[in-house]
């Protein structure tokens, strides 16, 4: 009975810790999105209006983006080769540009495409900085 007790215990507080670091796992990717946020914010020099009306479809984007990912990742659904996964992912980002561009003008979408690859590298280079020391 109390091996039963002490192994219900244990699997008890295994199930807590797991939940918690589910949670904190998604603190992380929120509080990065909430960084990529500003960041593209400041690099873009959007203003309030701007912002409001681009964000939405910005959203949008990265729902998108990120079920292409998970596709090719997960290798749900056919079978893609990297060419037509690259493919889709530049329809996907040419689709967006163009949607872009009528509310912050060709320049600004340009520079978002390079603001977004920048944080990615910026993240990176600090994830790597973070497993050395």
């Amino acid at each position: 009975m109390k091996k039963l007790f002490f192994t219900y215990i244990l699997l008890l507080a295994s199930f807590f810790s797991i939940k918690a670091q589910d949670r904190d796992q998604q603190n992380r990717f929120k509080e990065i999105e909430a960084a990529k946020i500003a960041y593209v914010t400041k690099e873009l020099s959007l203003s309030p209006t701007d912002a409001e009306r681009f964000f939405p479809l910005y959203n949008q984007y990265q729902k998108e983006m990120r079920t292409l990912i998970h596709q090719r990742r997960t290798k749900t659904g056919k079978k893609r080769s990297e060419l037509d996964y690259d493919s889709e992912v530049l329809a996907l980002k040419m689709r967006y540009r163009d949607a872009f561009i009528p509310i912050i003008n060709a320049q600004r979408t340009a520079k978002f495409f390079e603001a977004e690859r920048e944080f990615r590298e910026q993240l990176l280079q600090e994830l790597k900085t973070r497993r050395n020391d």
